[in-house]
């Protein structure tokens, strides 16, 4: 995978999206751009496509032998539609720096097929100008389509039962991929936020996922976990006070940490580490 799109695709992997995505070049013979997905759909790039092959709660602490609830996504048809928009910061010690906006559309949409939702967000203000859009089945919210840009590199897939498989276009030229798609992998930033919004949230709650990384030449799943262990009251810039649980979503190394407003069921803060710091996202 080329600098353009060395980023992971669920918020954990907004380390390198979300924050500067790294040093974009001027593609060679770049594909048109796709139109920006907020709210309608975006149109998918020209490439090429192969075949489908309150006071913190008391922590949980896992013990040896700890199973883990398999993770379904929930009832499709309560996901809500909506914008939401995020104010993005770095902070490193003491300094805070500001790094744009980042805005989440969720509509109804029955481009191509069956009626649909589609997860559009676009990240502007950044190093780079990020979008997102996931077409996902209205009844169990399975992805179907994906189409996303960081600068000039774009990319473009779609998804069967159990494999995931497009092409991008960067700097570099234009590749494809295959790879397999376990059941309920989490791919962008908004599914992870709008998925987990609809879960049966408390103090205590564990449960197995996997999430899609594009990193490292293609892309690929690994298994993560989904957890609460704690609540929190968050005061947002406005000075109101939210009782939230404090969701976990951790793979491997990366975690991200994503606060759900107890009443609404709504993210209204993430976080995650970046180098030497933390980057935010809060609800404005």
């Amino acid at each position: 995978m080329t600098e353009n799109f060395r980023r992971p695709i669920v918020d954990l992997r907004v380390v390198a999206a979300l924050a500067l995505c790294a040093c974009a070049r001027a593609p060679v013979n770049p594909v048109p751009s796709p139109t920006p997905p907020s709210p309608t759909p975006v149109a998918a790039p020209s490439v090429p496509i192969p075949p489908p092959v309150s006071a913190p709660a008391v922590r949980h602490i896992p013990q040896p032998g700890d199973s883990l609830i398999p993770f379904e996504r929930p009832n499709g048809t309560l996901l809500r539609t909506g914008t939401l928009v995020y104010d993005l910061a770095s902070t490193r010690g003491a300094v805070v720096s500001p790094l744009g906006i980042r805005t989440v559309s969720v509509t109804e949409s029955a481009a191509g097929g069956p009626p649909s939702w589609l997860i559009a967000e676009s990240r502007t203000g950044t190093a780079l100008t990020t979008t997102d859009s996931l077409f996902l089945t209205r009844a169990d919210l399975s992805p179907t389509r994906w189409v996303a840009t960081v600068g000039k590199a774009q990319l473009a897939a779609s998804m069967s039962r159990d494999s995931l498989y497009g092409g991008m276009q960067t700097y570099q030229g234009r590749s494809s991929f295959t790879t397999a798609l376990p059941p309920g992998a989490l791919l962008t930033p908004g599914m992870v936020e709008r998925i987990v919004e609809l879960l049966p949230l408390q103090v205590g709650y564990r449960a197995a996922a996997s999430v899609v990384l594009l990193d490292m030449g293609s892309p690929r799943a690994v298994p993560a976990e989904l957890l609460v262990d704690e609540d929190e009251r968050v005061t947002m810039p406005s000075g109101q006070q939210i009782d939230c649980w404090v969701v976990k979503l951790r793979a491997g190394t990366l975690e991200e940490r994503l606060w759900v407003s107890k009443e609404g069921s709504r993210v209204v803060q993430t976080e995650q580490p970046i180098p030497g710091g933390r980057l935010t996202a809060t609800l404005k």
